[in-house]
């Protein structure tokens, strides 16, 4: 097929419903790690809630397709886009020691989502606008000064182009402000505590509101972000 990225070549969509993509960038430096049992743990209820309709429209899991790439010195994706199976558990994420690179992790993201839209194009499916989820505790390490002011001209832009969504979580005291919101376009919160069960609850019922709308309806993702969002001190 033409423009059809080499990495869905042979695939065929499971169906032609609308299609909502979400890329989950989730950090593994090693000071994730007292993070990571809990972590582990509201991914796969996050799983479970999507394959059993739990608390969302029924049919949400039809149409949801979920892609996790992590990230520390290099970033790899441990599951590439595509609807949950039957019984389907997420990958267990876990620590390694090094770098943090933010940027590089983020631009494959980005890549990832574009390489998608080609693939649901090529094969008739309508989607909704992507959305990329950046969850870390740390800053880019090592710092570029010119690498992040690039990224955040790029991702600026894409995001007003309307090519993706793009929201940042922080974990932890050592995450400012500043950075996570220039690496997501301005759209960046704190998680409050150890919440990740409450953030992914919220996130399974905020993408379940997107596949039940109409295209360019508004809606009100807010219900339920009190549970696990906290504002920035400076």
């Amino acid at each position: 097929l033409k423009n059809m990225p080499n990495q869905f070549q042979g695939e065929s969509p499971r169906n032609l419903l609308e299609k909502c993509l979400c890329v989950l960038v989730m950090d593994v430096s090693g000071t994730m790690n007292p993070h990571m049992p809990v972590l582990n743990q509201a991914l796969k209820e996050f799983f479970r809630d999507i394959e059993t309709d739990n608390g969302l429209p029924e049919g949400t899991k039809d149409q949801l397709e979920i892609c996790i790439e992590q990230f520390d010195y290099e970033y790899k994706f441990r599951r590439n886009p595509c609807l949950l199976n039957p019984g389907e558990v997420p990958p267990t994420l876990s620590t390694r020691q090094g770098t943090t690179e933010s940027v590089d992790a983020l631009n494959a993201a980005i890549k990832m989502v574009e390489d998608r839209k080609a693939f649901y194009k090529n094969t008739g499916q309508p989607y909704y606008r992507p959305w990329i989820i950046f969850v870390t505790d740390g800053e880019p390490y090592p710092f570029r000064e010119e690498e992040i002011a690039n990224f955040e001209a790029k991702v600026k832009k894409d995001v007003a182009d309307k090519k993706y969504m793009i929201m940042g979580l922080g974990v932890g005291d050592d995450i400012t402000q500043n950075t996570l919101l220039r690496l997501t376009a301005g759209k960046a919160h704190k998680l409050k505590g150890a919440n990740f069960g409450s953030f992914f609850k919220w996130l399974s019922n905020s993408l379940g509101i997107v596949t039940s709308s109409k295209p360019g309806q508004k809606v009100d993702l807010s219900p339920g972000a009190s549970q696990w969002m906290t504002s920035f001190s400076i």
